[in-house]
């Protein structure tokens, strides 16, 4: 009787030993077929990759202008989608178009990214914009007086700018 249960206990540990090797080697290919298990970038990525639609050039554009903007400054910078930011007086939301949006950044960009020269603000500008038609906006406002040019239909611009689920992939947050 003691002989069986050592042989059961036996075969138990070999087969799990086996299932750890498996595991292990399957584990390893991946890694060697290029994906990275601690890379959290990557995991998302593969997580959301199959579930989104494939961007157009148009908008694959919009998504690298944005990027290029928030690497010369700190106005501009992206999250990842639909996460939770702290908005301490959500005082308004608001949809804006893209010709509205434009207005802003071209301020924006005037305003804080003077290292940036006019050409290349101006193309980054219109180029941002095209992810969407039109953008929602949570302004989190520390003064809201502040207005933008007549041009811009008193869209005010000031404290923080949340623009969530940009096509699902970004929140992007400008800081006036």
């Amino acid at each position: 009787m003691k002989n069986e249960r050592k042989e059961k206990l036996r075969l138990l540990i070999v087969f799990c030993l086996l299932l750890v090797c498996l595991s292990c080697s399957l584990s390893n290919e991946k890694v060697g077929q290029g994906q990275q298990s601690n890379d959290f970038g990557s995991l998302n990525a593969l997580q959301y990759s199959d579930s989104l639609p494939k961007l157009t050039a148009e908008q694959q554009s919009a998504f690298d202008a944005l990027n290029s903007i928030q690497r010369q400054g700190k106005h501009l910078y992206s999250t990842f989608s639909g996460i939770h930011h702290e908005c301490f007086a959500p005082d308004t939301t608001f949809v804006i178009s893209q010709s509205e949006l434009l207005v802003a950044l071209e301020i924006l960009l005037e305003r804080y990214y003077t290292n940036i020269d006019v050409e290349q603000r101006d193309k980054l500008a219109n180029e941002s914009v095209l992810a969407q038609e039109e953008y929602l906006v949570v302004e989190c406002s520390r003064n809201s007086n502040e207005i933008m040019n007549d041009k811009s239909k008193n869209i005010p611009n000031s404290g923080s700018w949340i623009l969530p689920e940009i096509l699902g992939r970004r929140d992007v947050i400008i800081e006036w």
